[in-house]
C-alpha cells in the first residue's frame, strides 16, 4: 500500500498521469531518492519535504511514460529553485553562487558592467512576484538543468536590453549578419540559434512520448516516403482515415514539443508560439532526421 507521502504526491500530480504513476514499480523509492538527492546537494538550505514533493508533482507533464517522466527530473535543481521561491536566504545565496555566477560565460565579450546589470535584472525577473502571481522561477519544472533554463531567460533579457538601447548597443554589431542568415526576425532567430540542442532534445523527447502507432505512421510517411494510398493499403484503412491519423500524430507531436520547450527554456507564450511556427516549418526535415536515427 502506498505511503501517505506517495498518496500526497499522487494527489498533486496531473490527473491524466496518475494511473501511470500509480502503476510505476518502485514509485516510493523514486520519491525517496528525489528527496535524498535534493538534501545531499543543498544540505544548507533546509527542504520542506512534503511541500517540495507537491511542487514537483504539480509540474509534471500531463502525459508520457511515468518512468521517463520521473527519470527526467533534475531533483537537485528543482529543489534549489523551490527553496528560492520560498524565500530561503541560504537558497538565494546558493542560487547566486551556482547559477547567476555563470551569466558572464553566457555572454562572452560583454563589459562587466553589462553583465552585472543583467544579473540584477535576472534576480528581479526570476525572484520577485508580479501582480500577486508567483515569481517566474516557480514555473521551472526540473525537466532541464536549471542553469540552462536561466540562461534562456538571460538571453531574452539581453535582447530586450539591446532593443531598448539600440544606439549604445546595436544588434548588428553584436550579431553580425544574423537577420540575413536566419530570417527577418533576428530576435527569434537569436534565441533559436543559441538553443539548437534544446530544440533537438525537446523534439526527441516529444517523439518518445508518442505511442508506437503514431511513431510508426510518421516513420512510414516521412522517412520511408509512403504515399497516403500506399499506407492505406498497408494498414487496410481508408485513405482519408490514414490522412487524419497522420495529421493528428503531427499535431500531437507539436503540442508535446511545445510542452518540452516550455519546460526547458522558460519562454513566454508569444515567444513559444513564434518558435513553434519555426518548428512546424521544419517538421518534415526534423522527422526524417530523428525517426531515421
Amino acid at each position: 500500500m502506498p505511503s501517505e507521502q506517495t498518496e500526497f504526491f499522487l494527489s498533486r500530480a496531473p490527473r491524466a498521469l496518475v494511473p501511470a504513476l500509480r502503476s510505476h514499480p518502485g514509485l516510493e523509492q523514486v520519491l525517496q531518492e528525489l528527496v535524498r538527492a535534493a538534501r545531499e546537494a543543498w544540505p544548507e538550505v533546509g527542504l520542506e519535504v512534503e511541500a517540495f514533493l507537491a511542487h514537483a508533482a504539480e509540474r509534471l507533464p500531463a502525459t508520457g511514460d511515468a518512468g521517463a517522466v520521473l527519470a527526467s527530473l533534475c531533483a537537485e535543481d528543482l529543489a534549489l529553485a523551490f527553496t528560492c521561491t520560498r524565500g530561503s536566504a541560504r537558497a538565494l545565496q546558493t542560487f547566486d553562487a551556482h547559477v547567476l555566477s555563470q551569466v558572464g560565460t553566457w555572454l562572452p565579450g560583454e563589459a562587466p558592467s553589462q553583465v552585472d546589470e543583467l544579473r540584477q535584472l535576472l534576480r528581479q525577473r526570476l525572484l520577485v512576484p508580479v501582480g500577486g502571481a508567483p515569481p517566474k522561477l516557480a514555473s521551472y519544472s526540473g525537466r532541464a538543468p536549471l542553469a540552462q533554463w536561466v540562461r534562456a531567460v538571460a538571453l531574452r533579457l539581453h535582447i530586450d536590453q539591446q532593443r531598448a538601447a539600440p544606439r549604445e548597443q546595436p544588434v548588428g554589431e553584436r550579431l553580425p549578419g544574423l537577420a540575413e542568415r536566419l530570417g527577418a526576425d533576428p530576435e527569434l532567430a537569436f534565441i533559436r540559434e543559441r538553443h539548437q540542442e534544446d530544440f533537438r532534445g525537446a523534439f526527441r523527447a516529444a517523439l518518445g512520448r508518442l505511442d508506437t502507432r503514431e511513431r510508426n505512421l510518421l516513420r512510414l510517411h516521412h522517412v520511408h516516403g509512403l504515399s497516403m494510398d500506399a499506407m492505406a493499403a498497408t494498414t487496410q484503412a481508408p485513405r482519408s482515415t490514414v490522412a487524419r491519423w497522420i495529421a493528428r500524430a503531427r499535431e500531437r507531436l507539436l503540442a508535446l514539443t511545445r510542452e518540452e520547450l516550455t519546460a526547458r527554456l522558460g519562454l513566454t507564450t508569444d515567444e513559444l508560439d513564434s518558435l513553434l511556427r519555426l518548428v512546424r516549418s521544419e517538421l518534415d526535415i526534423s522527422l526524417r532526421q530523428l525517426l531515421a536515427d
